[in-house]
C-alpha cells in the first residue's frame, strides 16, 4: 500500500495511518478488535489524529479530510480493509460513523502470518568455531 502512495495529501495520510496500526501503544490511532475483526479504525479517531499531525488545520476541514484519507485506504488497500457505518450516541445525540475493519483472515503482502512461523522446522543451534 505505501509503495502506491502518490503527493496527494489524503494519500500521504493513509500511509501514514496505516503504520500507525502497529503502534501497541494506550493512545493508538487502531484499536484491537475480537473475534472476526483484527483492528478498527474510526472517522471521528483519524479526524483527532489529524488535528494533532498537521498544524493549522481547522475541525471541520481534520472531519473531510478524515473522510478522503480512509477513502483513499480503502482504495489503496485493494479492498482488503471493510467499511463500516455504525451507530454512536454522543451527548445525547446520535450520529452515524464510518468505521474501517480489518478482519482476521486477511492477507496482507509482506506479512509474515501465524500459521507460516508456526509450520516452520526448528533449528539446532550453530557452532560459532
Amino acid at each position: 500500500m505505501l509503495a502506491s502512495v502518490t503527493n496527494r495529501k489524503p494519500d500521504e495520510l493513509a500511509g501514514k495511518a496505516w503504520r500507525e496500526r502497529d503502534d501497541a501503544s494506550r493512545y493508538s490511532l487502531w484499536s484491537r478488535g475480537s473475534g472476526e475483526i483484527r483492528a478498527y479504525l474510526d472517522a471521528s479517531d483519524l479526524a483527532e489524529w489529524i488535528r494533532l499531525k498537521e498544524s493549522g488545520v481547522s475541525k471541520k476541514y481534520s472531519q473531510e479530510l478524515a473522510r478522503r484519507t480512509m477513502d483513499a485506504m480503502h482504495e489503496l488497500s485493494k479492498n482488503r480493509l471493510g467499511r463500516i457505518k455504525r451507530q454512536r450516541s454522543k451527548d445525547g445525540l446520535n450520529y452515524q460513523e464510518t468505521r474501517l475493519v480489518l478482519k482476521a483472515d486477511v492477507e496482507l503482502p509482506g506479512e509474515v502470518s501465524k500459521e507460516n512461523t508456526d509450520d516452520s522446522p526448528a533449528t539446532d543451534g550453530v557452532a560459532g568455531e
